[in-house]
């Protein structure tokens, strides 16, 4: 069973503040504009792949909305597609699968800032390592690996050591496992 490692960039965010209630607008434009295409879609969850190249061949997506509706659909997709695997034990898929998402964190969602970046870059890089992304609301906060259990020490020593020569900051790590989520006890 691998392991979680968690980073901390130490770059603080506001996440009612800048660039977050932005993403949230333009989230709901994006719905208002595919819901044009497909009257079911009330919400981006709503929505598929196809409904997002149905509305940009159209040219009722475009631009800002095009790349904001095209993460959160391809984000929903992924997370399904990481659930099976997990599922399955297939940690290379999870961990392409998360490394996927920060590239659309990053591109297409515009979440991640260079600190994150650079703590998920050194991780992907790294022997034992299947994947990594940014975690939580973005625009700073933390990074996310999954990765073999014999690499932990090995990965925090480059994160401490690296982060800090490319940044000036030093990054917090801690080692955690996955469980099952939490549960009905009947008492």
């Amino acid at each position: 069973m691998p392991i979680l490692v968690i980073a901390n960039s130490n770059v603080k965010h506001i996440l009612g503040a800048g660039e977050y209630p932005i993403r949230v607008r333009q989230c709901k434009e994006a719905t208002e504009a595919l819901s044009k295409v497909n009257l079911l879609v009330k919400s981006l969850r709503d929505a598929s792949l196809d409904d997002i190249d149905a509305a940009a061949l159209l040219g009722a997506l475009v631009g800002i909305l095009l790349r904001r509706a095209h993460h959160v659909v391809s984000e929903n997709v992924r997370t399904v597609k990481a659930a099976d695997a997990w599922v399955r034990g297939n940690w290379d898929s999870v961990g392409k699968l998360m490394n996927k998402s920060h590239l659309s964190m990053k591109d297409d969602y515009e979440v991640s800032c260079d600190e994150i970046d650079i703590l998920v870059e050194l991780a992907q890089n790294f022997d034992g390592v299947y994947g990594s992304r940014i975690t939580g609301g973005g625009f700073g906060g933390c990074t996310v690996m999954l990765m073999k259990k014999n690499a932990a020490q090995g990965l925090i020593n480059c994160l401490n050591k690296e982060y800090e020569v490319k940044t000036g900051t030093k990054c917090n790590c801690f080692v955690t496992s996955p469980t099952d989520g939490a549960i009905a006890v009947n008492l």
